[in-house]
């Protein structure tokens, strides 16, 4: 791991002056020193290094040595995986508090179980009881609510004993009304009305009493000091057989039945309803009592990044690039972004990023394994994260909108992830003329006449002549246009195109200005494209997204992200925003001449004639330098270093002073092998020259003195076949565009037997100087809206018999594929041509 713990340190140790201390060995990230709570030192610290190499070597250097008087042990962090590590005093709380809560889990399932195996045995008794009991059977059915019982309920119940027949009920009516008399009335009628004892005083009514005699025999009031029975009372088994009992009493007898608990028995109500406040306060308590589950902080995050599938890492290095977590995450899954917050005050890291997978399983997999693991000296810290709002329209509201607006918002939303098909100095073809007719002093129309045949030639021309000279300004600039291949793009650089001419550079910054500060913007005089760098590159892409395909002007805006590594130097203080205002003038001053280009030919051939060695060289790309270094002083900087070959400081013409150069703030130095050069990076990077900090860095270029440069100066020849080459373009046509380049030899452009053109031709040159010039100048030209595609073609080789191998090898791969051909439409498959195949040459030979 790149962490090391140091301990033995001195009690007075600062952290400052401890990493002043160890960044003698490495690129220290992160200082800890450990402290009490009161601020005094522990004598122990934690540094971590960018990376496990520096570590490792401060170990070996930095184990038992001193530091003043101490003597300090040094050796690699552990991580909080490793198993030897002793838990910390939170993880063993932790570990008790989930102890604590398994057992008191545990404890109240118990209960539980007890209180239900306890409940079931009490009902099972009770109904046994009531089963027994057909009286108290029949209470509990007439005492239950008019809800769960039928109307008719009390028919089944009645059996019909000592109710009166309806003869009787007519002779009682008869004698109310005076209509019979009494004495007709016999004693048995009145003794066949009465009720039987023990029923109910409100079913039936008593027959053969006046009124007065009713009323004499209204149940009377029971006072509360009645109701107060003993418990002894209640249960004497004597009022279960007393006729002359009430139902009251009755009652009262009755009431042990309905209790809860058989224990309860013989208590008194008063002493029940205190029992049964008592029971559920206890209730309430033990559910108050009862733990309740919570999810653990691991479980939180855990759950968080299964439903976003994104995470947040906070305490990351400052220095740390999106690339580096790229590569990181990467092992666990596909990601969709990688985001580093920046603070847009200073432009500098905010210390946590943002990383978002494309399968919410990949980022749980990343969070279990990298959660506080050592990375880049520092322990990472990984959260869950919120998903990222997302404005953008679901395919419903998409729907909605006419055909257009759906396809520009796609294409705005594609913007950002495709590749363009364009080449990457693609301008404006009305902006192309309108910027060579202004700089000739003439109008568009005077410069394309439309009667003229060879309008689209002149356009072509137009173009090339525009590119020539932004090329010019871009390298003058600190532009590296062989980074323009490349695919890897830089976010922070954004390439603007397709804008109208007459676009100044106050329109363009204050256009991109308004989504972040600006780094540089750099226009050529053409004023056909411009270059814009943002400080930060949440910015950028926040400018990409809003400004790509913006309406601007009569135009529309093409935006591409810049390549990777396009800025060889830092910018000047005239090359910063808002310095481009003034453009140089007039343009005929970047113009590229014939002579300019064989003079620079010229001039590379004496260079690698003049540093020429016998193997491939590396070269270190050295920037930051002072403008006022020359050559000279960068030789005695690097002449003592193996494998030293050469320096050099790129300059440019002194406009100002005739003959007199420019530095450009960069230059290289070139080394035998590549590990001189990787020691002579890690000797001299940060080394002051002429008060200028030196970066350096391996160069991507190829070294004036490598061998492949010969091999691929051998391969070049007079001829060069032109691709993509429209359908309506003639051979008047490619002789006037690529005669303004030198003379030409020949050209050919083959078609079919329709007498139409097949998409490419052949144009051969007198001179290589001029065939090389010719490409150079109409890379990326169109010619009838085709970019023209160019190389070299294949030499004829010198010597017959290999010649005649590639004819013959050709010829093979000819009859091969009519032999399919004619098998397959005569219904067969696949022939054996391997047996024929020299059969057939031995008789064209």
């Amino acid at each position: 791991m790149s962490r090391l713990i140091v301990r033995g340190l001195p009690q007075y140790l600062t952290e400052d002056k401890l990493k002043d201390h160890f960044s003698k060995q490495g690129n220290v990230t992160d200082v800890k020193l450990m402290k009490k709570r009161n601020g005094e030192s522990r004598r122990f610290a934690f540094i971590g290094y960018r990376s496990m190499d520096d570590a490792e070597k401060a170990v070996r250097f930095f184990n038992k040595s001193f530091i003043d008087t101490s003597r300090i042990d040094v050796e690699l962090a552990k991580t909080f995986s490793d198993p030897n590590v002793p838990l910390s005093f939170k993880e063993k709380r932790k570990l008790d508090e989930i102890r604590l809560r398994e057992q008191e889990e545990r404890l109240v399932q118990e209960e539980e179980d007890r209180k239900t195996k306890r409940t079931k045995t009490h009902k099972s008794t009770l109904a046994d009881e009531i089963d027994k009991n057909e009286k108290l059977k029949e209470f509990i059915e007439v005492m239950k609510p008019s809800s769960q019982v039928k109307s008719w309920a009390n028919d089944t119940i009645a059996d019909g004993k000592g109710g009166p027949s309806a003869k009787d009920l007519e002779e009682a009516l008869a004698r109310q009304d005076g209509g019979i008399e009494s004495s007709t009335i016999t004693d048995s009628a009145f003794e066949t009305a009465k009720a039987v004892e023990a029923e109910s005083d409100d079913e039936y009514e008593a027959f053969g009493k006046n009124g007065d005699d009713e009323a004499s025999d209204d149940e009377q009031m029971v006072s509360l000091k009645d109701l107060e029975t003993d418990s002894k009372e209640v249960q004497e088994p004597s009022i279960h057989n007393d006729a002359n009992a009430s139902d009251l009493d009755w009652l009262k007898s009755r009431r042990v039945y309905m209790r809860d608990n058989a224990e309860n028995q013989g208590k008194s109500v008063e002493e029940e309803a205190k029992e049964e406040t008592s029971s559920k306060v206890i209730q309430k308590k033990e559910k108050s009592s009862t733990p309740i589950v919570e999810e653990t902080s691991e479980e939180k995050i855990s759950k968080k990044i299964s439903e976003t599938g994104r995470l947040f890492i906070r305490n990351i290095s400052y220095e740390s690039t999106e690339q580096d977590f790229r590569g990181l995450f990467e092992k666990y899954g596909d990601l969709e972004e990688v985001h580093i917050a920046i603070d847009t005050r200073t432009g500098k890291s905010k210390g946590f990023v943002y990383v978002q997978f494309s399968n919410n399983d990949d980022a749980l997999s990343a969070y279990n394994s990298l959660d506080k693991e050592i990375f880049q000296g520092r322990l990472l810290h990984i959260l869950g994260a919120d998903n990222k709002k997302d404005h953008r329209m679901d395919e419903f509201q998409l729907k909605n909108l006419p055909l257009k607006k759906q396809r520009e918002l796609k294409r705005k939303d594609q913007a950002s992830k495709s590749q363009f098909s364009w080449n990457s100095l693609y301008m404006n073809t009305d902006a192309v003329l309108d910027s060579v007719a202004s700089s000739m002093g003439i109008s568009k129309s005077q410069l394309i006449d439309p009667q003229n045949s060879n309008s689209a030639v002149k356009q072509a021309l137009a173009e090339a002549h525009v590119i020539g000279n932004v090329r010019k300004f871009f390298e003058e600039r600190g532009i590296d246009l062989t980074s323009f291949d490349k695919k890897e793009r830089d976010d922070k650089i954004i390439l603007i195109k397709n804008f109208p001419f007459g676009t100044t550079v106050e329109e363009i910054g204050e256009m991109f200005s308004q989504y972040g500060q600006l780094k540089r913007i750099i226009m050529p005089p053409s004023g056909t494209i411009a270059i814009v760098e943002f400080r930060d590159i949440p910015n950028a892409r926040s400018a990409f997204t809003k400004l790509a395909y913006r309406r601007f002007k009569k135009s529309i805006l093409y935006l591409e992200k810049g390549p990777k590594e396009l800025f060889i130097r830092e910018p000047t203080e005239n090359e910063s925003v808002g310095s481009e205002v003034t453009t140089e003038k007039p343009a005929v001053e970047a113009k590229v001449t014939a002579k300019d280009i064989m003079e620079t030919s010229a001039t590379n051939e004496e260079e690698n004639d003049e540093t020429t060695t016998d193997g491939p060289t590396v070269s270190v790309f050295v920037k930051n330098l002072n403008f006022t270094s020359t050559s000279q002083q960068l030789t005695e900087v690097f002449a003592s270093l193996p494998g030293f070959v050469v320096a050099t400081v790129k300059t440019k013409p002194d406009p100002k002073n005739a003959g007199g150069v420019l530095s450009m703030g960069f230059g290289f130095v070139e080394f035998k092998t590549k590990e001189q050069a990787n020691i002579a990076i890690s000797t001299l990077d940060g080394n002051v020259l002429d008060g200028h900090k030196l970066q350096l860095k391996l160069s991507n270029r190829q070294s004036s003195t490598n061998n492949s440069s010969k091999v691929d100066k051998a391969k070049k020849s007079t001829k060069i076949i032109i691709k993509n080459l429209p359908f309506e373009a003639s051979r008047k046509d490619l002789l006037e565009l690529f005669g303004a380049f030198g003379q030409l030899k020949s050209c050919r452009v083959p078609k079919k037997f329709d007498k139409s053109a097949r998409g490419f031709a052949f144009v051969e040159f007198n001179l290589l100087k001029e065939a090389e010039n010719a490409i150079d100048q109409l890379s990326g030209v169109h010619l009838l809206g085709r970019r023209l595609v160019m190389q070299y073609a294949e030499q004829e080789s010198d010597d017959v018999e290999a010649e005649i191998e590639k004819m013959t090898k050709k010829a093979r791969k000819q009859m091969a594929t009519r032999d399919i051909a004619a098998a397959r439409l005569s219904g067969k498959g696949k022939i054996d041509l391997e047996g024929k195949e020299d059969q057939d040459f031995e008789s064209l030979t």
